[in-house]
């Protein structure tokens, strides 16, 4: 602003006796308190100005004493100085003494730390990093996993929905890959899908990837928590993926996500000139592959997915409304199902039974499962024809074995056929009635019977007398011998036999 006009300087005379304040004065008549200032300084009774130096009382004085003491010798944060000096009178504000508390705390000093060597082909670290990213239109987060090779600053990244043993399986396995090798140790954060330090020198792995780096032959290192500068080389990174990558950027879908930044790697990220190291990681990387191990050529797949599943009466088990076989003697049982990236595994008693490919038909039967199955339907009709034969009570029996236990009926009736030639056709007819009369469908209650001992389901029961055959036999109407039937069940032996020894 340029030299005051008489007017103006007479306006500021005015409005300064009105008001008394140079900011009164400024509001009414529009000068800047600098020129306000100055002109009333011309005056022979300047306006005293406030000496440089002096210090406003503040409310935070009678407790200064204290609060160095907290904050000095006690090493209190500001909210539990707050609240000490609350109860000893104190009204002022936090934001204060959070203000003193910064001001007069010790400055820790971060001692000088050497840097970190790292040897061509020795380590790599791996870690992960939430981001928001727009795919199809609509924010969402995904997890960005990331392994930097410590020597040449390669970075390999992948973006999955979560941060499953699976995702860390898988992002090892196509970083392999695209390298082609592996290097000598991986370092992670404490991650209960790696590992973790369970106490002061103890360290828990998980097994699955213990195995895996087994397999792939690196050692597995889990840092101390809190040692941030051991991990910098691969966690520095995220910000440059963040800012110069997914910024401003939209995506299609996960796929499409990460195909662009497969090409944002190989264009950019590992080709630009690194800025510690001033060379590009590509460069370096080259000079470190002679160093990195090779992917051992037989490798097992462990990135699976276990889940349970009941072995229908169909002998299949259903996988994403897809049915897959085993073998038909193994109806009723329970099998833990491995889904890997291509196959599946059915394993039976920590046992493999089978694989199968992934398929969309929706019933999918190996050819050795329908073969056991032809074979035992063949046997079976024998079966049921021989326990038709030992009269009404059997017959009655049956239909109510076939409509509760389906296809596993065979097996009950393969059992039922064994007791009766153990212990008489007449005691196996009397059980089988008794079973109808209690809708006891099943070998065991017929077993049950026999021995004179109350079934599970049956609320009343008549008194078996001690003289149990005398008991059955009253049940029984018809009496078959069970002569002809021998060399069925021997067939059948002779069979199974075969089966375990072929």
């Amino acid at each position: 602003m340029g030299r005051l006009s008489n007017e103006q300087k007479e306006s500021i005379h005015k409005a300064f006796k009105e008001t008394g304040t140079i900011r009164g004065t400024k509001k009414i008549t529009g000068i800047s308190r600098k020129a306000i200032r100055r002109e009333l300084d011309r005056l022979a009774d300047p306006i005293p100005k406030v000496p440089k130096g002096t210090v406003r009382k503040s409310k935070l004085d009678p407790y200064k004493a204290k609060i160095d003491y907290l904050v000095k010798e006690k090493e209190l944060s500001a909210v539990r100085v707050m609240e000490e000096i609350v109860e000893l009178g104190y009204e002022g504000g936090y934001s204060i003494l959070k203000n003193h508390v910064r001001i007069i705390r010790p400055k820790t000093k971060k001692r000088p730390r050497p840097p970190i060597d790292h040897p061509p082909g020795n380590e790599a670290q791996m870690d992960w990093s939430p981001h928001k990213v727009i795919i199809q239109g609509k924010e969402q987060i995904v997890h960005t996993g990331s392994i930097v090779l410590c020597y040449s600053r390669w970075i390999f990244m992948r973006h999955f929905t979560d941060e499953t043993l699976e995702s860390v399986i898988s992002l090892h396995e196509q970083a392999f890959q695209e390298l082609g090798a592996v290097p000598e140790i991986i370092t992670y954060d404490n991650m209960t899908t790696v590992g973790r330090h369970v106490s002061t020198d103890k360290v828990w792995i998980n097994p699955r990837f213990d195995r895996f780096a087994k397999e792939y032959g690196f050692d597995i290192v889990i840092l101390q928590p809190g040692a941030k500068e051991r991990h910098g080389k691969v966690e520095r990174p995220f910000h440059y993926i963040e800012n110069n990558f997914l910024a401003g950027r939209e995506f299609d879908s996960m796929e499409d996500l990460n195909n662009r930044a497969d090409q944002w790697r190989w264009n950019k990220a590992n080709v630009r000139i690194h800025g510690t190291l001033k060379q590009r990681p590509m460069d370096r990387l080259a000079r470190e592959m002679p160093y990195l191990k090779r992917i051992p050529i037989n490798t097992v797949d462990v990135n699976y997915k276990e889940v349970e599943r009941k072995i229908n009466i169909d002998f299949c088990i259903v996988i994403d409304k897809i049915r897959y076989s085993v073998n038909p003697d193994l109806i009723g049982e329970t099998a833990k199902v491995r889904l890997y990236q291509d196959h599946l595994e059915i394993w039976v008693n920590d046992e493999l039974h089978c694989k199968h490919m992934y398929s969309e038909k929706k019933r999918n039967v190996l050819p050795e499962h329908e073969d056991i199955y032809r074979k035992m339907t063949g046997q079976k009709r024998l079966l049921e024809d021989a326990l038709i034969r030992l009269g009404e009570p059997a017959k009655k029996f049956y239909e109510g074995l076939q409509e509760t236990r389906k296809a596993a009926a065979g097996y009950h009736i393969q059992r039922i056929l064994k007791y009766a030639d153990r212990y008489g056709a007449d005691i196996v007819v009397g059980a089988l009635a008794y079973a109808s009369k209690h809708s006891a469908y099943s070998a065991d209650s017929v077993l049950q019977i026999i021995n004179g001992k109350k079934l599970k389901n049956q609320k009343t029961m008549d008194r078996v007398p001690d003289n149990v055959r005398q008991y059955l036999e009253a049940y029984a109407v018809e009496k078959q011998s069970l002569d002809h039937y021998d060399q069925v069940l021997q067939n059948e032996e002779d069979q199974n036999e075969t089966n375990l020894t072929g």
